[in-house]
């Protein structure tokens, strides 16, 4: 069971950039991102981290890779933490979705569990998965890092009773900053 569970935020992309939904699309990297990522896996080189656990997609793998590769810890893809699917907000910023969607954005930037978008995934949905792949990993490891995205790390943090639902746009995650969360356990929700 897990002491110690590191939260990371991939690196910069060109849509993390400009503070857009990049959800499900598979951005990557920018420079900036990379060196990110490498600053991120040098901080954790030395707390003993004992598996990496990553979205598929690129940003998050590749994030994800060189804090395996500095810790020495094996590396664990799961499509479980795949990004948030945004749905028709995908590449738009919050100006623009609110712009283009009106009600339906504004209704769930304000009950973000309570007022379902059509084609969005519910994040009721995404915390079942999410907290699924969160317990593997808390179980499995005594120091594991889960990399991944803004809106599922939020989630993540739902799982652990580390964030109210009501709260899920209250944080703002920086790009490859380790989160630390002492004596994980996934909540009921």
């Amino acid at each position: 069971m897990a002491s110690t569970l590191y939260l990371v935020r991939h690196g910069q992309t060109e849509s993390s950039k400009r503070l857009a939904y990049s959800g499900r699309s598979d951005v990557a990297l920018t420079a900036e991102g990379r060196e990110q990522a490498r600053q991120a896996a040098a901080k954790l080189a030395g707390a003993g981290i004992d598996g990496v656990f990553s979205s598929p997609l690129s940003r998050a793998r590749d994030t994800a890779q060189a804090i395996a590769d500095a810790t020495g810890a094996a590396l664990t893809v799961d499509a479980r933490l795949t990004e948030v699917d945004y749905g028709d907000f995908e590449g738009l910023d919050r100006a623009a979705a609110s712009a283009r969607f009106g009600a339906a954005f504004d209704g769930w930037r304000a009950d973000p569990f309570g007022s379902p978008v059509p084609g969005m995934e519910p994040l009721a949905d995404a915390l079942a998965r999410a907290g699924a792949a969160t317990a593997e990993a808390i179980a499995a490891c005594e120091r594991p890092v889960i990399v991944g995205h803004q809106g599922i790390l939020r989630i993540v943090l739902i799982a652990l009773g580390e964030l109210a639902p009501e709260e899920y746009f209250s944080l703002r995650l920086h790009e490859a900053d380790p989160v630390v969360v002492q004596a994980p356990a996934v909540a009921p929700v």
